[in-house]
């Protein structure tokens, strides 16, 4: 069985809802994997932590994909398309089908908006039915964008088609949002009288409703003074004032079309490389097809024909009905995710979420350790993760860590039965914050993928707790033990190369993954503790009169030191060079001073003993555990009182 993905930035736009409705449509009944997931952009932080979703899209290019599909439009509005193609090749040779720009892959397919000949029936319908012959544009090229510079230069065209010139000064670069074109317009003109063009043709709609308060403020009647037509069709061209005349671009046929080319691709049958999708203008009372004071729902067509939009109340009403179930929806939700406390209860609750929330099955897959993740670097797929569980109300099966591991670079389906089920799924990371757990898998029975969204968004959140709380949990009930374990678990670490070769302390790898263990078990346990940070003091001085290897006898030197004056159970770690970082569990302010003099004393003893040609002076800077639970922010903090300490020791001398 053939399985194909869709990615898409959002699932919360108009054309989104559009779009993927026309690829679920298609597929429904069909004997394929669908797998759709919104991915927002590589590396974005416009959601502070929307970079998050990016991973969906990195698992999605799995072996177990056999097509993607892509909505190019969407994402090149935002960013550049050889950005775009660089992140689409790592899909290979495998067939790429794209809405509303053609890639440069191996193997792609691109659906497109005919846009010439939609631009030729606007300007033709602007100079023959109404006598416009200075027509101003709205242009987004700037974006950069394939599809707005396509539109730019199809209007230019169908102006010299109609042998019309077209004025470069009546172009303005509005970068597909009304207050850019709005900014744009309003820098030109100041008064009525700087506007000598009669029609207005926007690359979108948004901005022609942009161009609307421009034009109203300078105090020009549309559509008796300007004429303006907009570009997309959305929902509120039809209820803006006047109601704006626009193209439609018949997002849902798009969605269609891609859906039937990867279809066919799969299936071997002869697929062109363009496909084109006729779009269709509607001409309504911007551009004074139909009257003002008409208050029926009705446009024309490019023959003239008078034709009705939908029953737009009916439609208002049925939406306005199903926000109230979906907000229903989400109060259950929230009611049965406050009782998962732990991983075992929100599996309890599994099936009952998969039935709210209009869902056949769900699976979720966990890595190994949770993955920090940052918005500056690329997501790396772990080689190994675990399915942690998985219920399927239809077929009444479940169950709770499988022990089923698997490659996600393979595969992303991990459950076999679950695998070879042809439906429509949405696949979604699983993130808090920064920290990556996984991913869910879930087969979805409703087209409504804006809900889907808030459903999936609450859902992970809940996961994401769960682990948390999962993992403080069984440190808390392993706490009585972890004391005594702590030299034991030092030894371990030792097998696993993480001390220091010179002077058996912890290396820096081992210091800070030890040390931080050590602070979350006594924080949980609410005691006491001090971090330290010590710095020889000097070195520079010992190399160059002593030589380097007395440097290295000096550094293993206070290593003994430190391990003397500290206790078994203080982690202690060597940063690197002469620096040294300690965990003292336990400890409270009040122990420092002595701390600090009992170093201090150790030093000049030791020095002595030895016969060392200088005397070992260290510095040291702590912090409590009061400041932060990171291990890392305490030592910079311990780092800075360090700095103090040296700079007084620089003074006395």
């Amino acid at each position: 069985m053939k399985k194909i993905g869709v990615i898409i930035p959002t699932f919360n736009i108009e054309y989104s809802s559009e779009f993927l409705n026309g690829v679920y449509d298609f597929y429904q009944g069909k004997d394929v994997s669908v797998v759709f997931a919104q991915t927002k952009l590589p590396h974005s932080t416009v959601g502070v932590y929307d970079y998050q979703y990016w991973s969906a899209s990195e698992l999605l290019f799995s072996q177990e994909m056999d097509a993607l599909i892509v909505a190019s439009g969407v994402y090149c509005a935002s960013m550049n398309q050889k950005d775009l193609e660089d992140e689409l090749n790592k899909f290979g040779r495998r067939p790429v089908i794209s809405t509303a720009i053609p890639l440069n892959l191996t193997n792609s397919y691109a659906v497109l908006a005919d846009c010439k000949s939609s631009y030729m029936d606007v300007v033709s319908h602007l100079k023959n039915v109404h006598g416009c012959k200075k027509i101003a544009f709205l242009s987004a090229a700037a974006t950069g964008s394939e599809e707005a510079i396509e539109r730019l230069n199809s209007f230019r065209e169908a102006m010299a088609a109609n042998k019309l010139k077209f004025n470069e000064k009546f172009l303005f670069e509005g970068k597909f949002t009304d207050f850019d074109v709005e900014d744009a317009m309003r820098k030109v003109l100041k008064t009525k009288a700087d506007v000598q063009f009669d029609a207005v043709v926007s690359a979108n709609d948004m901005m022609a409703i942009g161009c609307y308060r421009v034009l109203k403020d300078l105090g020009l009647t549309i559509p008796t003074d300007v004429k303006v037509i907009g570009f997309d069709d959305a929902q509120f061209a039809n209820y803006s004032n006047p109601r704006l005349s626009s193209i439609n671009q018949n997002i849902y046929k798009q969605g269609y079309d891609c859906a039937k080319a990867a279809f066919d691709v799969l299936n071997g049958e002869d697929v062109p490389r363009i496909i084109y999708s006729e779009l269709q203008p509607k001409f309504r009372q911007s551009c004074g097809c139909v009257s003002r004071e008409c208050l029926d729902n009705i446009y024309k067509d490019r023959e003239g024909n008078v034709l009705s939009e939908e029953n737009t109340k009916l439609t208002r009403l049925g939406q306005y009905m199903n926000d109230l179930d979906e907000k229903n929806n989400i109060i259950i939700l929230l009611d049965i995710l406050k009782g998962a406390n732990t991983i075992r209860q929100f599996y309890y609750n599994l099936k009952h979420i998969i039935h709210l929330c209009a869902m056949d099955d769900m699976t979720i897959n966990l890595y190994p350790a949770p993955m920090y993740m940052d918005a500056h670097e690329d997501f790396i797929i772990p080689e190994k993760m675990e399915l942690s569980m998985y219920s399927d109300i239809v077929a009444n099966r479940e169950d709770f860590n499988p022990s089923i591991k698997f490659n996600p670079s393979k595969l992303i389906f991990a459950e076999h039965e679950i695998a070879e089920k042809p439906g429509l799924y949405i696949l979604h990371p699983i993130f808090s914050g920064e920290t990556n757990y996984g991913y869910l898998i879930c087969r979805i029975n409703k087209n409504k993928f804006a809900d889907y969204s808030i459903y999936l968004k609450i859902i992970i959140n809940a996961i994401a707790s769960t682990i948390e709380y999962t993992n403080k949990l069984i440190e808390t009930e392993q706490l009585t033990n972890k004391y005594t374990e702590l030299q034991e678990d030092n030894t371990t670490l030792t097998k696993q190369s993480k001390t220091d070769d010179l002077t058996g302390v912890l290396n820096r790898r081992g210091f800070y993954e030890f040390g931080q263990r050590t602070l979350d078990i006594i924080q949980e346990m609410e005691h006491a503790g001090i971090v330290f940070y010590a710095d020889m003091d000097n070195l520079k001085k010992i190399n160059d009169s002593h030589g380097h290897d007395m440097g290295d006898q000096a550094i293993k030197l206070l290593a003994d030191v430190l391990r003397n004056v500290f206790r078994s159970n203080d982690v202690i770690g060597r940063l690197g060079g002469d620096e040294f970082g300690i965990v003292a569990p336990g400890m409270v302010l009040e122990h420092v001073p002595l701390i600090r003099k009992k170093i201090d004393e150790t030093c000049k003893k030791e020095s002595k003993r030895l016969k060392m040609p200088f005397t070992l002076s260290v510095s040291v800077g702590y912090a409590d555990l009061e400041k932060s639970s990171l291990l890392k922010q305490l030592m910079a903090q311990a780092d800075e009182m360090l700095y103090k300490e040296k700079r007084k020791k620089h003074g006395r001398r």
